[in-house]
């Protein structure tokens, strides 16, 4: 049977370019075998979601509200 260790980070305010590369460093260092990384933020920068293709790790973003970026 296979498993998957998933690391979820909480942030209860817009997500930028550096606190995402920090999370990452930080949750891969403290789960090393994680096959996915779940962030939930109040809003995430149009950057975030350019960024998440770049890591080897599999990275969602679960935004709360809508930038106007979004739009």
């Amino acid at each position: 049977m296979a498993r998957q260790k998933i690391a979820l980070e909480y942030k209860d305010r817009h997500l930028t370019r550096p606190m995402l590369d920090q999370i990452v460093g930080a949750q891969l260092r403290a789960v090393p075998d994680a096959t996915e990384i779940i962030i939930r933020c109040r809003s995430a920068a149009k950057t975030i979601y350019e960024a998440v293709d770049s890591y080897s790790i599999r990275i969602t973003i679960v935004a709360r509200e809508k930038t106007p970026q979004d739009s």
